[in-house]
Order: structure tokens, then sequence, then C-alpha cells
């Protein structure tokens, strides 16, 4: 997820920009993360080796798109438009490769969706709390994904 840096924030304070245009390109930015990674997951559900994996990574794909429903309501809800979403496609490997590089894209987001959150709180409390709900689901699917991680071979045969 994009970072917007306090240098940034304070640009649009002191050029008189409303606060909505900037939690507006948080959520936009965020949106499209979401829907990308929920494409991602659902595409690395169907290369996995295991059936257990690959349903709980299904799981994990479902709950990405119901944030899109979340995070799409708060940006209806304040005038926005939906952002356009370019197809991603994910790289090539193997299970556990799948599973590394969603981890880490988990964790990557989580800890700018709960700087996101602190920020807009005080302005924009009912979008700070979904993006709290959304880091605490974030926390439960790394936590899933280490599981898988701890549980699955390195080594495992090259997905098709």
């Amino acid at each position: 997820m994009y970072s917007n840096n306090s240098w940034t924030d304070g640009w649009r304070r002191f050029l008189g920009l409303p606060a909505e245009n900037r939690v507006l390109e948080i959520l936009r930015r965020l949106y499209v993360e979401k829907s990308q990674h929920a494409v991602v997951f659902a595409e690395h559900a169907s290369r996995m080796r295991y059936p257990q994996f690959r349903a709980k990574l299904l799981e994990i794909a479902a709950r990405e798109t119901e944030h899109l429903k979340w995070i799409g309501e708060k940006i209806t809800l304040l005038g926005g438009s939906l952002p356009v979403v370019s197809p991603s496609k994910p790289a090539g490997g193997n299970s556990w490769e799948f599973l590394l590089a969603d981890l880490h894209d988990e964790s990557r987001c989580a800890g700018e969706l709960l700087e996101q959150a602190l920020r807009l709180e005080a302005d924009f409390p009912a979008v700070a709390e979904t993006l709290q709900r959304i880091y605490e689901d974030e926390q439960k699917h790394r936590d899933q994904i280490r599981e898988m991680l701890m549980r699955s071979d390195p080594l495992s045969v090259r997905a098709a």
C-alpha cells in the first residue's frame, strides 16, 4: 500500500487542499491494492499443492473482497468514485514461494494500514475504524499464512 507521508500531508494543509481529498487518495490506493491482493490470493490458491492451503487462501481472498466493499462504501460516502483497477499477474514459483510472497505483502500492508488509521482518526473516525478492522484481519491472515509456511516444504514441486 502507498504510504502518504506527513510531508505530503503538510503541503496539502499549506496549500489548502481539503482533507477529503487526502482521505480519498488513501482509500483509492487501498482499494486498488486490496483488489489486486484478492486476485493474487485466488491465483495462488489455485496453484497450491495442498488442498487445505487452497481452501485457506480462498478464504483470505474472500475476506479481501469484503474489505473492498467496506473501502468502496467509504469512498462513495465521501463523494469519490471507485478507482479503475489494473489486473495484476502473480509471479511464478512453488507453493512455499507463493506463501512467502503473500506473507511479505500482508506484513508490509499491515504497518501502513495502522499508520493511516492513526493519521485519519481525528478527522475521519469512521474511516479509521474501518482501517483498524482491516488491520486486525490482516493480523489473522499473517498468522494463517505463517502457519501454512511452517507446515509446507520450501522444496515442493513447482506450481503449474
